[in-house]
């Protein structure tokens, strides 16, 4: 039953995605081709703001759901019902601290961006799309959302938020040719949260009859967030400060420029964390359970998956990413080196390798002791960026995250070796990370002719497409082969798949 939840909520996360990611670059190339490089800067910038703003949220949502494994593992309504009001109580308390942080950022922006044209426009945008999203936070998607999470049930949230998030975004479309301004943008926004909202509560009130707010609340798990906040301080800084440094050093149009990269790059990212979030809660309930003698198998196994991934969607970006984005954006600006190519690759690759640890220390509550962790790689992030930037631009910025995302993974398996997998030698947890490395350094060296060749050879954005397609296929069925005849836990992976299927039927 695990694994059929597990399966199902892979495919109710990916397979709409792909569809909102192919809305997403025609909604990109709209928002360059009629609001221009400069105003597509200020809205990706307006985003990450959005980011940081929301840290007041502190990953309570995180703490919810592992407060939340106990009491579904042994069917306890009355636990479930107590920890829920809490969690309602608390979401609140933090949407009035975010709309605080709102007003002040708002200010924040427009006295900063007060000489230019659109600085009215930026400052309308933010506080309308920034205050759209507390909509989940006074009503009750945040704490559905948990809910559905710790009792591997995400499937349900995510095809309702997949689908009105692909309504959304081609009605975006709609609204740029139509008005070509930010401000309708966010309006859009602001109405697309409004109904959502209205259908969660429609859809989770039929699948969780006995849901309901009870005096008796439970806010213990509040109590976690003073090390789940710096985690999620951390975590925002390793992954969103390049924006926020491209602008301040570099203006609007490099923005631009990067976030086109990047988007692809978040695309991918997040087709791989969402199938990494049904492992989490999995792995939560196996401990919950008191099953850890399953936990390192599924750890090995899981790990074999994503390094299969890793590489497979890793050298897929490498070899297409320039052909794409000339066919995609239709701009000769954009096409950046192959080094610089190399170096987003890089980023996407340590980051998918470091999922699979994340679960493992998530789904055991060690929200404490990552917090360090993330804390010094977002620190080493920031202040080798500040240093780099001034002599390599974007290069000098994509180097310190890979250098952050190595000392990540590397202080992540010491953590597990310590407290999670304490009989297993360290280096045979490090090990395979060190080996996939290697080997994928040198796969991107002997890459580059291909790269060349596809860049100068394909002559349009649809024949890059089925070209990178197959390629991944291609990619993903000889690595998981290679490593089926030399990897045990990738035959025993393998068995699992073939066995679902079978059971299924």
């Amino acid at each position: 039953m695990r694994t059929k939840k597990i399966a199902l909520n892979m495919i109710c996360d990916i397979v709409p995605y792909l569809l909102i990611g192919i809305v997403g670059l025609i909604k990109v190339n709209y928002l360059i081709t009629y609001l221009g490089d400069a105003n597509n800067g200020y809205y990706q910038f307006i985003n990450q703001i959005i980011s940081y703003v929301f840290l007041a949220q502190a990953g309570f949502c995180e703490a919810v759901i592992y407060s939340l494994y106990k009491p579904f593992a042994e069917k306890n309504k009355d636990d479930i019902n107590k920890i829920y009001s809490g969690a309602r109580y608390i979401f609140k308390k933090i949407g009035l601290i975010i709309f605080g942080l709102i007003i002040l950022v708002s200010i924040g922006l427009y006295l900063y961006y007060h000489n230019e044209q659109e600085s009215l426009a930026i400052t309308l945008s933010f506080f309308i799309i920034a205050s759209s999203y507390l909509i989940s936070y006074f009503g009750k998607t945040q704490t559905y959302t948990a809910v559905l999470s710790a009792n591997q049930e995400r499937y349900i949230y995510s095809n309702v938020l997949n689908i009105i998030k692909l309504i959304c975004d081609i009605l975006t479309i709609f609204v740029i040719v139509w008005f070509r301004s930010l401000v309708a943008i966010a309006i859009l926004i602001l109405i697309v949260k409004i109904i959502e909202e209205i259908v969660m509560r429609f859809v989770v009130k039929k699948k969780y009859s006995y849901l309901k707010e009870v005096s008796d609340k439970n806010t213990t798990m509040i109590k976690m967030t003073k090390d789940l906040v710096w985690m999620q301080v951390g975590t925002l800084v390793l992954n969103n400060v390049d924006a926020v440094l491209i602008m301040h050093f570099l203006g609007p149009i490099w923005v631009s420029i990067y976030t086109s990269y990047n988007f692809i790059l978040r695309y991918l990212n997040e087709i791989a964390s969402r199938l990494n979030y049904a492992t989490v809660y999995s792995f939560g309930n196996v401990f919950a359970k008191k099953e850890s003698d399953r936990a390192y198998p599924l750890f090995k196994e899981l790990q074999s998956l994503f390094m299969i991934i890793a590489i497979a969607m890793s050298l897929t970006f490498l070899l297409g990413i320039r052909t794409f984005i000339l066919f995609w954006i239709k701009d000769a600006n954009y096409i950046l080196s192959y080094t610089t190519a190399t170096l987003f690759t890089l980023t996407t690759f340590f980051y998918i390798l470091y999922l699979p640890l994340l679960s493992i220390i998530n789904s055991n509550g060690l929200f404490k002791e990552n917090k360090y962790h993330i804390l010094t790689c977002a620190l080493i992030n920031v202040i080798l960026s500040l240093i780099l930037v001034n002599f390599f631009q974007i290069n000098g910025l994509l180097i310190a995250t890979i250098t952050s995302f190595i000392v990540n993974i590397i202080l992540k398996c010491n953590l597990i070796n310590k407290k999670i997998f304490n009989n297993i030698n360290y280096f045979k947890l490090i090990s395979p990370y060190i080996i996939i490395t290697i080997s994928f350094i040198f796969i991107i060296i002997i890459s580059k002719p291909l790269e060349i060749y596809l860049l100068k050879n394909i002559t349009s954005i649809l024949n890059i497409v089925i070209t990178l397609f197959s390629i991944f296929i291609i990619l993903f069925i000889i690595l998981f082969i290679i490593m089926y005849l030399v990897d045990s836990n990738t035959r025993n992976l393998y068995q699992r798949i073939i066995n679902l299927i079978k059971k299924r039927k």
